[in-house]
């Protein structure tokens, strides 16, 4: 359960940076910094979602996994959306210059 929930978070994550690397025209860095945000935002909900679930009905989730979800996700998450956004901003760039010169 905590892996699916780790899992939804990561993929939340990078469709967002996905959306920002396509709809954001600013410059790459600001564009990366964007999806390190989200990575950030988006590992924080996870551990205050599932820790306020695991008060709520105590059992389901298993606390150890939830600290290791979560740390792998602080880490993993930001570093991931700033690459994903990064990279559709270069490839949504890179598109829109030969949609020009054709």
């Amino acid at each position: 359960m905590e892996t699916v929930a780790a899992l939804v978070a990561a993929g939340g994550a990078f469709g967002a940076s996905y959306l920002i690397g396509r709809s954001l025209t600013s410059s790459p860095p600001l564009v990366a910094l964007g999806g390190l945000l989200w990575g950030v935002g988006f590992a924080v909900l996870y551990f205050v979602t599932t820790v306020t679930v695991r008060h709520l009905s105590p059992g389901l989730f298993e606390p150890r996994l939830l600290g290791v979800h979560f740390l792998a996700l602080i880490v993993g998450a930001p570093v991931g959306g700033a690459a994903v956004a990064a990279l559709t901003r270069w490839h949504t760039e890179r598109a829109e210059a030969a949609r020009l010169a054709s």
